[in-house]
């Protein structure tokens, strides 16, 4: 009797084995931990926006400390603890997330709030204003500090493959988001659970998104003949993304003035934020897979020549 495992070679020849990834994937965890994220605070806002559901004052204020801190577990459990089980681990992406919630702590939020007040000057200010005023305020300040943490701990010596581009920015994002929800928290300890968690959710878009800008211009500056000022340019366009979307955001969540009085529009604003989160990070794939592309072509022609 044939051997069955030589029969079934012969049927179904066996396939060459894959190629083992020394690293760990970074969209597939991104993509999870944001799909709970927004899961979440749209189940928050059906729960205590649409059908208004009470809580105990306790209980919704542990529910509110746990959604400020939803963005951080997700990116732990996603992101972080997988890295413990790849050949090569990213090691300071916990180093560069603490370093971006201390830089946020310490720099950040004092130079916004108490240096700039913006709070004092923007909202009354018209569109356009708004625009250029937290494009230059809040954009440059946020995306200035992370380009730094990033640049100058992990980017001459922990940047390996492009990707490591995308993984550091993100964790940097989550540090200095992380303090930004709390921040907000402490400001607003009465604020409903469904306003906290679209905040929540606004917060981490924002940052996550230009901190992936951030971490494609890091990448091509280090793995291509990209002139540096690429880097300025992702710069300035992280920091514009930032004064497009708080304003827009805004004037879409804040109350308006209609024929029965003013009502809220949170749903708006949660939309937006999923809707530039994903329109962000759709290009950012495409960006990163068409440098992965040329440089293969580049690596395939060279080997060619004679």
């Amino acid at each position: 009797m044939a051997d069955s495992r030589y029969t079934a070679g012969l049927l179904t020849p066996p396939k060459e084995k894959d190629e083992i990834v020394p690293y760990l994937p970074v969209w597939r965890p991104l993509i999870a931990q944001s799909i709970i994220v927004i899961i979440i605070t749209i189940l928050c806002f059906i729960a205590f926006g649409l059908f208004s559901l009470a809580l105990p004052e306790v209980i919704q204020t542990n529910l509110n400390r746990l959604l400020i801190a939803l963005p951080t577990l997700a990116w732990l459990a996603m992101s972080l603890w997988p890295e413990r089980s790849v050949i090569q681990p990213r090691q300071q992406l916990l180093t560069v997330a603490i370093l971006g919630a201390i830089t946020a702590n310490a720099i950040g939020i004092p130079l916004i709030n108490d240096f700039f007040q913006i709070d004092r000057w923007l909202p009354l200010s018209d569109a356009i204003s708004r625009i250029i005023g937290y494009t230059f305020t809040v954009g440059i300040t946020e995306v200035a500090i992370k380009y730094l943490v990033i640049r100058y701990t992990v980017w001459s010596n922990a940047f390996r493959i492009r990707l490591d581009g995308l993984a550091y920015g993100v964790a940097c994002g989550i540090g200095y988001a992380t303090v930004l929800n709390v921040s907000y928290l402490a400001n607003n300890p009465t604020a409903s659970t469904d306003v906290v968690a679209t905040r929540v959710l606004a917060i981490y878009v924002l940052q996550v998104v230009t901190s992936a800008i951030l971490g494609y211009g890091l990448a091509e500056v280090k793995f291509s003949t990209t002139p540096p000022v690429l880097m300025l340019l992702t710069v300035a366009l992280a920091a514009t993304i930032a004064g497009i979307a708080i304003p827009i955001r805004a004037g879409l969540t804040n109350p308006v003035l209609g024929l029965e009085g003013s009502f809220p529009r949170p749903l708006l604003g949660l939309g937006f934020s999923v809707v530039l989160f994903v329109a962000i990070l759709v290009i950012l794939s495409f960006l990163f897979s068409s440098s992965e592309r040329r440089a293969l072509e580049s690596a395939s022609a060279r080997e060619e020549q004679p």
